[in-house]
């Protein structure tokens, strides 16, 4: 699988999960069954799709990603959609949470001396 797939399967885990998480809020009242069979599956696909992208992304920053996006795309959908408000406080922890997650991506990889991530093992790296 190459990375570019990974990345689209990441994009899609992002927004399966943004999906079911409003589908849970927007089907509270009127149709609950469907409303949670529909996010269980979404949710369920979300992870499938997180899963497939973790194959050739690193992890920590897979899953930073999927939940920083995931959680300003719902608060997006929260705010337009179902009259949620939006005040400074909520725009400031958004960019704390996008910051993390570039410093995560960012320092992914750089280590110290004695990181061998990448490193096959048996060639200088852990067993």
């Amino acid at each position: 699988m190459s990375t570019t797939c990974c990345r689209l399967s990441l994009l899609a885990a992002i927004i399966l999960e943004v999906a079911g998480t409003s589908v849970m809020k927007l089907s509270r009242e009127t149709w609950p069954v469907l409303g949670m069979g529909c996010m269980y599956l979404l949710l369920g696909l979300s992870y499938f799709f997180l899963a497939r992208a973790v194959v050739k992304l690193p992890v920590g920053v897979a899953y930073a990603t999927w939940e920083a996006l995931g959680l300003t795309l719902v608060t997006i959908v929260s705010v337009t959609l179902l009259g949620e408000r939006f005040d400074a406080v909520r725009l400031t922890a958004l960019g704390l949470i996008l910051t993390g997650t570039l410093l995560v991506h960012h320092g992914t990889g750089r280590g110290g001396a004695d990181d061998s991530a990448g490193t096959p093992p048996g060639k200088g790296g852990r067993p």
